[in-house]
């Protein structure tokens, strides 16, 4: 894959003091190993980890999110976007055979990010940003519902990808070249319009160029979406090793970053916690 064109931040659109609006948007369900959240001990730990000789019945289900925003000034834009409409009835289609084979997906085709945006008052072509917080496919599978928008990245997590593969958690169809990416450099934190609204966090470890982010609510209050730096609230708590990472040591610095941050927010939500998912759809939604 090519190298994309460089974004500079921050972009068009901050106001001073500004606060978003936040609608979690719940794309599908998954089906997860349990250890999924917590890496096993000891030897053979990744064959374990992947829960193959764990009936079914006893994994785990997990929400694929992703988030609409609303700035009063940018305008409305999304973090993530979850699930493409077309897994509901086909996940070989955006997702390759062998996932529809390994992965059990729960969805109907209104689950899809451009219904639940609709669905909000907001016209899914009026989408013109979306952040991605990486490219795992759970993340990008439907970028393509949202031919018109600029989608950043960091350039850390697009090179990954560019190489990366299905082992890696990339489907490289995702990367549509006919989409507008661009890369943004974020070594420790950026602010996305410039007035302190939203913050971008580089928190690698999960992968290369992972984002998190920090935002300023219209009620002052701050809202930490860790994605998957974090995959739910027991992985702050217990301080929880996830079984997929591409490099421990940063994903335990990042993660030691976000227990801090998240002593101070007023609100968390982690990358694939029901229980958070449903807790934010009650509070801003």
């Amino acid at each position: 894959m090519a190298a994309i064109p460089t974004e500079s931040l921050p972009l068009a659109g901050g106001r001073d003091g500004a606060g978003v609006r936040v609608h979690p948007l719940r794309t599908a369900d998954m089906l997860s190993p349990p250890a999924l959240l917590e890496r096993p001990g000891g030897p053979g730990w990744l064959l374990r980890g992947l829960g193959l000789h764990i009936p079914r019945s006893r994994w785990i289900s997990l929400p694929i999110p992703c988030f609409l925003i609303e700035h009063p000034e940018a305008g409305p834009f999304l973090v993530d976007t979850g699930m493409h409409a077309s897994v509901a009835a086909d996940p070989a289609e955006n997702l390759g055979r062998l996932a529809k084979v390994l992965y059990s997906i729960d969805m109907t085709p209104d689950d899809a990010a451009p219904a639940q945006v609709r669905a909000r008052g907001v016209d899914p072509d009026a989408i013109g940003l979306i952040v991605m917080t990486h490219l795992h496919y759970d993340h990008a599978s439907g970028v393509t519902q949202f031919p018109g928008a600029t989608f950043l990245v960091e350039r850390r997590e697009w090179e990954a990808a560019a190489r990366g593969g299905f082992r890696d958690g990339y489907h490289r169809p995702h990367l549509d070249p006919a989409l507008r990416w661009r890369a943004i450099d974020v070594e420790l934190e950026a602010d996305l319009f410039g007035d302190g609204s939203v913050r971008l966090l580089h928190t690698p470890g999960h992968t290369r160029g992972h984002l998190s982010l920090l935002l300023r609510l219209e009620s002052g209050e701050r809202l930490l979406l860790t994605a998957d730096a974090a995959y739910a609230q027991r992985t702050l708590d217990e301080r929880l090793l996830s079984l997929f990472c591409v490099d421990d040591d940063d994903y335990l610095a990042s993660l030691d970053r976000l227990i801090a941050l998240s002593r101070e927010a007023d609100h968390v939500v982690c990358g694939h916690d029901p229980d958070g998912l449903r807790r934010a759809g009650a509070v801003f939604a």
